[in-house]
């Protein structure tokens, strides 16, 4: 049982060193912080919106993205350089090189995605072209 336990944290430990084990809305910081960053996010971002986030914790001012649009490079600001992100609608993230295609549906969210894929974000467009 020893054995397995430790096994086990050192391959939590390794996923943890690599970036691999803590989606970006799960990461550390106070459940008040957090709270009061989704509560902003919320605030900001309107029905059938993806807002985008230069800034972690949602802060600064977002872009605005809705479904109706369809397909949209991203601003020359947030390419390669979202932050955070808050979907009140379903949408396609998408980075051309390497190609690679994300999905975002309502609900989903990230206070630091520059520890993701926001690092790689070239466009977004309806959940379909994913």
């Amino acid at each position: 049982m020893r054995n397995t336990r430790l096994a086990a944290t050192a391959l939590a430990t390794g996923l943890l060193c690599a970036g691999l084990a803590v989606p970006a809305h799960a990461q550390a910081g106070s459940s008040a912080e957090h709270a009061a960053a989704l509560r902003r996010a919320s605030e900001q971002c309107g029905s059938g919106q993806v807002c985008f986030w230069y800034s972690r914790n949602f802060s600064g001012t977002p872009w605005r993205w809705t479904p109706a649009s369809g397909y949209r490079d991203m601003p020359s600001n947030l390419h390669d350089h979202v932050y955070s992100f808050y979907a009140n609608a379903s949408a396609c993230f998408i980075d051309w090189d390497p190609r690679e295609r994300r999905r975002a549906t309502p609900g989903d969210y990230a206070k630091a995605y520059d520890t993701n894929f926001g690092k790689r974000i070239d466009a977004v467009d309806q959940i379909s072209a994913c």
